[in-house]
């Protein structure tokens, strides 16, 4: 099974008439208060950070990402 997903470098963030936001890479969408949508790039910006400090894929260390108790 193959756990990928095929963004192909496309990423779109948008308001909603609801008043959150849509970040939507490849076919997957999620929505987000500011806040939540802020945590979130902060969190996959350390994660990114990680992998590029990591000698290769198998010596990167598995970590939690979150910081800030996300919001429901």
């Amino acid at each position: 099974m193959e756990n990928v997903i095929h963004g192909k470098g496309k990423a779109a963030l948008n308001m909603c008439g609801c008043d959150r936001l849509h970040f939507t890479y490849g076919p997957i969408t999620l929505h987000f208060d500011r806040d939540e949508f802020v945590a979130f790039a902060d969190a996959v910006a350390r994660l990114a950070s990680q992998l590029g400090q990591a000698d290769d894929n198998r010596s990167l260390a598995p970590s939690s990402a979150y910081s800030h108790p996300m919001r429901h």
